[in-house]
C-alpha cells in the first residue's frame, strides 16, 4: 500500500506524520509513505528520523501538477491536517477526490473545526475530504454542525497522535535536565511557567507574578519561567527578565532553515524536552493556549487568564484571547479542571492555591483530559493509522 501525505509546514509535521514515524516504518504491508511538502528540497534538513521508505514531493503549482504527480505515485489514501486553512492541502483533496483515491483528513487541533467556520465565512476555498479524523465527541459533533452532507460514520473520534509523547516517561526530560537547561540551581525550589503567545501581550501578567512573589502572596520562593512561542520573538520579551523570569523559547524552531514554513519543526528530542517543561512545572499560567491541556495531561494546575491590561477593554474585547474563550476554550474549563481568574487577585490567590494544594482539581483534570484527548493510553498514532489503512 502507498500513502500520500501532505505536509504543509513543520507544525503540520509534528501533529501527525512525526508521531506515526515508527508504525510507518514498522507496517510491512506499507510499501512507500509519500510526502508533498515545501521542505522536499531540504529534506535531509527536516526529515532527519525517516527511513527509506519515504519519499519528498515538492508541492505542484496548479492542477495539472497535481494529476501528473498523482498519477506517478498511485497512492491508495491520500490524507492532509486541513481542508484547505493551509492553501496547500485544498488542491490535494480536490484532486485526490476527482481521481477516485480515499482521501482522509485528520483535524490537527482540537480548536480547528471553528477555523473551519471562519474560513467558510471568509470566502476561502476549501476541500472537504471522503472521512475525517478528530480528537474528541465535540469536534465531532461541530463538525456535521459545518458539513451537513457528512455522515457520522465518516468521522473517527480517535485523539491526537502527538499526544502519544506524554506515555513515553523514559524518554521524556528529567527535572534535572529541565532545571539546568534554564539555570535553576535548586531543583527542591519549584517553578512557575508562564506561556506565552501571540494573541495579546502578557507583560501584566510578568509583572503580577512578580508583585506576588514580592508581597509574599506567592508561597515556596518558585523560579519564574516565560516560554516563547515558537513564533515568537525573544527580544520582545526580553523585559520579563526585569520581573525576574527565565525567558526561552519553546524547543523547535530553526531560523536557518530556508523554508519559512519549515523554522518551526521539532525534533522528537525537542518535543520530550517540552514535556519535561510542562511536567517539571509546578503551575501553568497562561490565557487560552493548547499548552494548557498539555499540562493538565502531565497533573499540573493550570491557571487561565480571563482578563486584560488595566484600562484595555478596547483590545481586549476584540482580541482572539476573548473570543477563544466564547467559543472552543470552554470545552476545557467547564469542568472546573483549571482555574479561571479575571482579576490580579484572582490570579495571585490561583497561584498560591495551586502551589500549596497541587491535587485538589485532579478528579476534575482527569475528566476533562479523557473528554477532550479521547485517548489516553498513548495508543492513539496506532489507532489512527489502522483506521487510514483499513477504511
Amino acid at each position: 500500500m502507498k500513502l500520500l501525505f501532505s505536509i504543509p509546514s513543520g507544525y503540520h509535521l509534528r501533529e501527525l506524520v512525526l508521531p506515526l514515524r515508527r508504525h510507518l516504518e514498522a507496517n510491512s504491508g506499507m510499501t512507500e509513505v509519500h510526502l508533498i511538502t515545501p521542505a522536499a528540497p531540504i529534506a535531509k534538513d527536516i526529515f532527519t528520523e525517516f527511513g527509506a521508505k519515504f519519499f519528498y514531493h515538492e508541492n505542484p503549482k496548479d492542477d495539472a501538477g497535481h494529476r501528473e504527480l498523482f498519477a506517478q505515485i498511485k497512492p491508495d489514501r491520500v490524507i492532509t491536517n486541513t481542508v484547505g486553512h493551509d492553501a496547500l492541502d485544498e488542491p490535494i483533496i480536490r484532486i485526490g477526490k476527482e481521481l477516485g483515491i480515499a482521501t482522509i483528513t485528520f483535524i490537527a487541533s482540537w480548536d480547528n473545526v471553528w477555523k473551519i467556520d471562519r474560513l467558510i465565512a471568509s470566502g476561502i476555498k476549501i476541500a472537504v475530504a471522503d472521512r475525517f479524523i478528530v480528537w474528541n465527541e465535540m469536534m465531532k459533533k461541530h463538525l456535521m454542525r459545518t458539513f451537513s452532507t457528512i455522515k457520522a460514520d465518516s468521522i473517527a473520534v480517535i485523539g491526537a497522535p502527538r499526544l502519544d509523547y506524554f506515555t513515553h516517561t523514559d524518554k521524556i526530560a528529567t527535572k534535572e535536565e529541565v532545571y539546568a537547561a534554564f539555570g535553576f540551581e535548586d531543583v527542591s525550589r519549584p517553578f512557575i511557567h508562564l506561556a506565552t503567545t501571540e494573541l495579546y501581550p502578557m507583560k501584566y501578567l510578568a509583572k503580577a507574578l512578580c508583585d506576588g512573589l514580592k508581597a509574599n502572596q506567592i508561597p515556596n520562593n518558585p523560579y519564574l519561567y516565560a516560554s516563547i512561542h515558537p513564533g515568537g520573538e525573544v527580544e520582545k520579551y526580553k523585559t520579563f527578565e526585569d520581573y525576574g523570569f527565565t525567558v526561552r523559547r519553546s524547543p523547535g524552531r530553526n531560523d536557518a532553515i530556508s523554508v519559512p514554513s519549515f523554522k518551526y519543526a521539532p525534533t522528537e528530542k525537542d518535543i520530550y524536552f517540552l514535556i519535561g517543561v510542562f511536567t517539571h512545572a509546578s503551575v501553568l499560567v497562561n490565557h487560552s493556549s493548547t499548552v494548557a491541556l498539555e499540562s493538565l495531561i502531565t497533573g499540573v494546575p493550570v491557571i487561565n487568564v480571563k482578563y486584560g491590561i488595566p484600562f484595555d477593554w478596547w483590545n481586549w474585547y476584540r482580541c482572539m484571547v476573548y473570543r477563544d474563550f466564547q467559543q472552543h476554550y470552554d470545552d476545557l474549563v467547564s469542568d472546573g479542571a483549571t482555574y479561571v481568574v479575571k482579576s490580579k487577585k484572582e490570579l495571585l490567590s490561583a497561584t498560591a492555591d495551586a502551589l500549596v494544594n497541587p491535587h485538589a482539581k485532579d478528579a476534575a483534570r482527569d475528566i476533562t483530559v479523557k473528554k477532550m484527548i479521547t485517548t489516553t493510553d498513548g495508543t492513539a498514532s496506532q489507532q489512527v493509522l489502522n483506521y487510514i489503512l483499513h477504511i
